[in-house]
């Protein structure tokens, strides 16, 4: 399939955590975190220009060690969360308010390129001196809370106001008691905001937070042969789960409380180990993966979308006429993207376009690339409807 080249931003370090700056809905932006052992490392805020194909940063330094998750405040763009090491090899969280920031729509062109940005420290988001931070989670849609997962299946949950303060923490009892540790972990978008995901290596347990020292309201032991490596929820349909193992991945269509017992499933094969995958918020039918193989996969799975059939059309004119009607797209690889030269770790969509998105390899080489033409003209214009949640295995 015909694709437009990437754009290219190298980075002088290794890096591993990427996401787009969702609080910002106009630019195309999107944040990496580094990961030097001998270094100060830093945040790099990454703008994108389509009209003149220019790519501009502005870098944060991070004094705290090398980062391993970069999580943004889902509608504050000047707010946002990593999971780090410092010295002491320790894996801690702390949220952070960026300063400065562009307006909202402005570019990042205008800050003054010649100097470095800040973070403000506004919470450290500790427990205990033995306890490690795998997942800090931010409540999908406006965060309100902020949940940190332990390595040992401790959950944590705080406010957090608008002004940036964090307070009235509720945290749990290790949810196994296991040695088992905590390799994956996502807030699901859906039954109010109550519920998360976490994978402790092949089992998957989800929590109510209304009722976290109960343990968890759904679980299933072994549900996977390999060690689970991610997980992401379908943003517009529920009761949904799949999974990815190290050279497949295929999502399985659960039924009413999260059974084994599949339905349906959509299988890619891939060559490598899968270390994420991320639905498209808007048109839930396309699939990223980032892979061990340097490459990244764009896949369909519009057979089990939230809108599998019906009238398809492009959102990229506008067309009223009843008789524009796109075959649906099929099942499988819509296409991979090979130029990276080392493993990629992280894949994010564009908050500010949905055909956008950003990869990231552990070289320190981030791509932002555009969905291929023809695949957006063949697209449904997607409702939002009522959880099909991605995993990958090791």
């Amino acid at each position: 399939m015909e694709e437009e080249a990437p754009i290219i931003y190298g980075l002088d370090f290794q890096a591993r955590s990427l996401c787009a700056q969702y609080g910002e809905t106009e630019m195309v932006r999107f944040l990496i975190g580094t990961q030097s052992l001998k270094s100060e490392n830093s945040i790099h805020c990454v703008e994108y220009d389509e009209e003149s194909v220019l790519v501009s940063k502005f870098v944060y330094p991070h004094p705290l060690g090398e980062i391993w998750q970069t999580n943004a405040h889902p509608n504050q763009a000047d707010v946002v969360g990593t999971v780090h090491k410092g010295s002491n090899q320790k894996m801690s969280a702390t949220i952070y308010k960026m300063s400065p920031v562009p307006n909202i729509g402005q570019s990042i062109d205008s800050l003054d390129s010649t100097s470095h940005g800040q973070l403000e420290v506004l919470a450290s988001l500790e427990r205990g001196d033995n306890q490690e931070v795998a997942k800090l989670l931010w409540q999908p849609n406006d965060g309100n809370k902020v949940v940190t997962v332990n390595t040992d299946s401790r959950i944590n949950v705080w406010d957090f106001s608008s002004e940036g303060r964090v307070q009235n923490e509720v945290h749990s009892e290790p949810l196994v008691k296991t040695h088992n540790q905590v390799t994956a972990a996502n807030w699901s978008p859906h039954h109010g905001t109550n519920q998360i995901a976490v994978a402790m290596e092949t089992n998957l347990q989800i929590i109510d937070l209304r009722s976290i020292n109960k343990g968890s309201i759904y679980n299933i032991e072994n549900a996977h042969n390999e060690p689970i490596r991610d997980l992401d929820f379908n943003p517009n349909r529920q009761l949904l789960h799949g999974h990815l193992r190290r050279r497949r991945m295929y999502q399985i269509l659960g039924r009413s409380q999260y059974q084994q017992s599949p339905s349906s499933t959509v299988t890619i094969t891939t060559i490598g180990k899968v270390w994420q995958v991320r639905y498209n918020v808007f048109h839930d039918q396309l699939v990223l993966t980032a892979g061990s193989d340097a490459r990244v996969v764009l896949t369909s799975a519009a057979s089990l979308s939230s809108e599998p059939f019906g009238k398809l059309m492009s959102d990229d004119k506008d067309n009223d006429e009843d008789d524009d009607v796109r075959s649906p797209l099929a099942d499988g690889v819509i296409t991979a993207y090979e130029e990276h030269e080392d493993s990629v770790y992280s894949v994010a969509w564009s908050s500010a376009d949905s055909w956008t998105f950003a990869s990231l390899s552990y070289g320190g080489r981030l791509l932002i690339h555009r969905v291929p033409t023809l695949v957006k003209t063949q697209h449904p214009f997607l409702n939002v409807a009522p959880n099909f949640m991605f995993s990958p295995v090791d």
